[in-house]
């Protein structure tokens, strides 16, 4: 191989070196790839193909992730995922005394009714209390 050959070979390494840092890919992905380089080491095009398609396989499945991350997301957000189970655990608490805690704090109460979107609790005074299952973090069975 010239000198010529080598210099631009030897740029071409370092364009890929680079490459692969703003890639975060897996161990595995790094030792197919030094493997290759090993095995070609005069084949820069083969190299940048097979890194290209490791590349494009990678962001597939960063997109997959994302996409389902995303979905939990807006589960979570609206409430969607959540207010059947709530609402089924809290049917077969009506009549019992729980506490809840929702986003301002914890509420005590006997489980009234359940309904669509909420549940109704009468505290200790005898006054009714509306809580919307979107608020709802968790529920405790008391004693």
């Amino acid at each position: 191989m010239s000198s010529k050959h080598l210099h631009h070979a030897s740029k071409e390494m370092k364009k890929i070196r680079t490459w692969l840092e703003k890639l975060d890919l897996g161990d595995s992905t790094l030792e197919q790839i030094h493997s290759l380089l090993q095995e070609r080491k005069g084949d820069v095009e083969q190299i940048l193909k097979r890194m290209r398609g490791e590349g494009q396989e990678q962001r597939a499945l960063l997109a997959d992730e994302w996409e389902l991350l995303q979905k939990i997301c807006d589960a979570l957000h609206t409430g969607t995922s959540l207010i059947g189970d709530i609402r089924d655990e809290l049917n077969d608490l009506i009549g019992e005394t729980v506490e809840i805690t929702v986003n301002f704090g914890l509420v005590t109460g006997t489980v009234r009714a359940v309904r669509i979107d909420y549940v109704v609790l009468e505290d200790s005074l005898g006054r009714f209390v509306y809580l919307p299952f979107t608020n709802i973090q968790a529920v405790a069975l008391l004693d």
